[in-house]
């Protein structure tokens, strides 16, 4: 019995144990980014838009970051485009472009939220 025990406690650690896992900081970086992605898609001038481009693609490359780091890889992979939509935005020089790439990103952190509700981390 006491082998078992020394067995299952030197087993490989969950994935929210991992070390770099930072489920919680990956979900409040993700939920975080959700209102600049909401102000770039409705941002009525450049400049508004620049900005909310450069929150949200930094919330969601650190919400990428810390999901990966749980193993959450497909999650990980959507927040990661969802980042690199947004930062392509940063510099744009027309409103209505911002406005469609930070709609297309937030498609991307929707899919991963939805995946993360129906299946865990996979």
């Amino acid at each position: 019995m006491i082998p078992l025990l020394i067995l299952l406690l030197a087993a490989v650690p969950a994935a929210a144990q991992r070390s770099g896992c930072g489920m919680g900081l990956g979900l409040e970086a993700m939920r975080g980014a959700e209102a600049p992605l909401r102000a770039g898609a409705t941002a009525t001038s450049l400049l508004a838009g620049r900005e909310a481009a450069r929150q949200a693609a930094g919330q969601l490359a650190e919400a990428s970051r810390h999901l990966a780091g749980c193993g959450c890889r497909q999650a990980a992979e959507h927040l990661g485009e969802a980042a690199r939509l947004a930062e392509e935005n940063e510099g744009a020089a027309e409103v209505e472009r911002i406005r469609r790439g930070l709609d297309r990103a937030g498609f991307s952190v929707r899919l991963a939220r939805e995946r993360l509700d129906r299946q865990g981390c996979s």
